[in-house]
């Protein structure tokens, strides 16, 4: 391992509660509702049969996978099953709404910044519908059904309610604590094993004057992340299997073989094979859904390097999004089976881009791919081509300078809009929004890795944005809301003032978009700081969502609080496309962040181990439309 190497690791070790981080659970398993056909003859919903079950072996499996101390699990005449310390399991009778909702703030409070806590539930779901707080392209919002649930009289029946679930998480990750939710109910894929005893849902629920809940505090605010793996997708059951008194849900027993065989494996290699598992077994009729930060492991920080997708189509390689999420021409990547493999730092097969369009990227690999290689790979970009110069930088220290001229990206300009100068012993690297980064002298091991990768950001941002220029089919709307009564759905947009759109520090910032095209079309909308980082703001929380019609509006979700981190410019970028992008790997941290794994940067990570990286040159997304909003924030 070169210093440089050892440097950067070094400084990772350093992130909050990293060293410390533990897992804590909380299970969640009901077979028999106070409320079902057993005792009330008109219920919509029959008991279940494999909820416990799947309970148990969930447990056992996080126990062996993940060595978390789970205690034991009694029979439903013991409310706080588990260890105490770390693991609470509520089943029947136990598991009232009140129980669980106090079981998860519990947990909680027992959590420190960094530490990881996973929620399992295993029972019935269903769906609400309240016309008057709908929030999502589905028309429905999702319920957990606890073993009150559809309760006489009671607010919602008692279900607990989606939006009850993301202010919770919302609380959660605010404190710096990591959310983890595996839910084996039908409508999971947003949260019910349907109503007889084979599946796992019940009758949709309406109510009516339910009120958004807002965010407790700013999104994200200490970097902590959310991951969601749900059994099925909206409008789909969640399959039992098995005789009677032997019933298993199809996604837990799935679940459960994937953590046990790839305890390390990112959430999006448990995913793909959860997903694999429960289509091949149902023969297509429920699919599991997941979203979130896929890129993490359990009790793992999430790993902010771009992850592609990779299609196998009859001997082609094809990248969805091509320009459109930042790929080049004469860029290279390296191919893995997995997420994990990518993220690892292991070599896969070389390929390079043969041909690019705002729709599509197609590949070419170095060597033929080996049999068996599944339809689907992941590809870690290895050596990004920027087309020429992007950055034009003044710098007079001569170490630096000499660090610089080996970015093929950076032309070294005395008037360059960007700047490296001496400060008090450090480096100040300046650009047209302010300070970006303070790096160390030029003479230090970790100077090269640290430049590179802030420059790289700098570099990638400038690149896309020249390449997505505005094009009509989208608006987008942004402003801040100027209290807590204010909707935060807006659907009025004011017309931009002529001096640029200000946004007020310290407010929450709402954002719409809406499809002017003739045709459905999936959406995204992002926003760069004036550090360069690049956040994903729709769909929210790092979800997916269904294809808006032509006039149908996207808001940010109740309870994603967008809000400015910093004074200065930022920019907001929609992006609209007949076929679905993924625009998580456009995201990217601050140009002052040492990212957990800067060393896989392809430009960075050339400095990293001492030699340049070999560079090859080499001669459906469907229409798409982009909006871009500028706005300045203000004390």
């Amino acid at each position: 391992m070169t210093t440089i190497m050892r440097g950067v690791l070094a400084a990772a070790l350093l992130l909050p509660g990293a060293a410390q981080a533990k897992v804590r659970a909380v299970f969640v398993g009901i077979d028999k509702y106070e409320n079902s056909r057993a005792r009330l003859p008109t219920a919509g919903f029959d008991d279940l049969s494999g909820a416990v079950s799947d309970t148990r072996n969930i447990r056992d499996a996080v126990a062996r996978a993940y060595r978390l101390d789970v205690g034991s699990m009694a029979d439903d005449s013991m409310c706080q099953t588990g260890s105490a310390a770390t693991t609470t399991t509520l089943i029947n009778k136990c598991a009232t709404k009140a129980e669980i909702l106090a079981a998860w703030k519990r947990t909680l409070a027992e959590s420190q910044p960094g530490d990881t806590l996973l929620l399992y539930f295993a029972g019935h779901g269903s769906r609400f519908i309240d016309d008057a707080a709908l929030d999502q392209a589905s028309k429905y919002n999702s319920t957990l059904m606890a073993q009150d649930a559809r309760r006489p009289g009671a607010l919602a029946g008692a279900d607990i309610r989606d939006s009850e679930v993301r202010e919770f998480i919302d609380l959660a990750t605010s404190n710096g604590v990591n959310v983890v939710t595996w839910f084996d109910s039908c409508n999971s894929g947003t949260a019910s094993r349907d109503g007889n005893s084979a599946t796992r849902t019940a009758p949709d629920l309406r109510v009516s004057g339910l009120q958004p809940i807002a965010s407790p505090q700013k999104y994200g605010v200490l970097g902590a992340y959310r991951v969601h793996i749900g059994a099925a997708g909206d409008g789909q059951d969640a399959k039992e299997v098995g005789s009677v008194g032997q019933r298993a849900g199809v996604f837990t027993t799935a679940l459960a073989k994937a953590i046990i065989a790839a305890p390390q494996a990112s959430f999006a290699d448990i995913a793909a094979r959860v997903v694999d598992d429960v289509t091949r077994a149902t023969n297509g009729r429920q699919l599991p859904h997941a979203e979130g930060a896929l890129r993490a492991a359990m009790g793992e920080p999430e790993i902010k390097v771009a992850i592609f997708d990779v299609n196998v189509e009859g001997g082609q390689l094809v990248i969805e999004g091509g320009s459109l999420i930042g790929v080049t021409q004469y860029s290279r990547f390296e191919l893995f089976a997995s997420t994990g493999d990518a993220l690892a730092g292991n070599s896969g097969i070389t390929a390079r881009v043969a041909s690019v369009t705002p729709g599509a990227a197609t590949l070419i690999a170095d060597a033929p791919l080996p049999p068996g290689t599944p339809g689907r790979l992941a590809a870690r970009e290895i050596a990004h081509d920027f087309g020429g110069p992007v950055i034009a930088l003044a710098v007079d220290d001569p170490g630096a300078r000499a660090a610089a001229q080996q970015l093929d990206f950076v032309r070294l300009d005395p008037a360059g809009r960007f700047a490296l100068r001496a400060s008090g012993g450090r480096l100040s690297l300046t650009g047209p929004t302010g300070l970006l980064a303070t790096l160390p002298s030029s003479a230090s091991a970790d100077f090269g890795v640290r430049l590179a990768a802030a420059l790289e950001k700098v570099a990638r941002v400038e690149r896309w944005l020249a390449a997505v220029q505005p094009r009509d089919g989208v608006t987008l709307c942004v402003q801040n809301i100027q209290s807590a009564d204010d909707d935060y759905r807006l659907r009025d947009c004011p017309a931009l003032p002529a001096s640029g759109l200000t946004l007020k520090m310290g407010l929450p910032i709402t954002v719409s978009v809406e499809n002017q095209a003739a045709a459905p079309r999936h959406v995204t909308v992002l926003a760069i700081g004036s550090k360069y980082g690049v956040t994903r703001l729709l769909p929210g929380f790092g979800g997916k969502n269904d294809a808006l019609a032509k006039d149908q509006i996207l808001f940010l979700p109740e309870g994603q609080a967008a809000q400015a981190g910093e004074i200065g410019p930022i920019r907001f970028v929609a992006l609209s496309s007949a076929g679905r992008l993924n625009s998580e790997v456009l995201e990217q941290t601050d140009t002052d962040v040492v990212d957990v794994k800067a060393c896989l940067s392809p430009v960075a990570r050339a400095f990293c181990r001492d030699k340049d990286q070999a560079r090859d040159a080499v001669p459906a997304v469907g229409d798409w439309s982009v909006a871009v909003v500028g706005a300045l924030v203000k004390d």
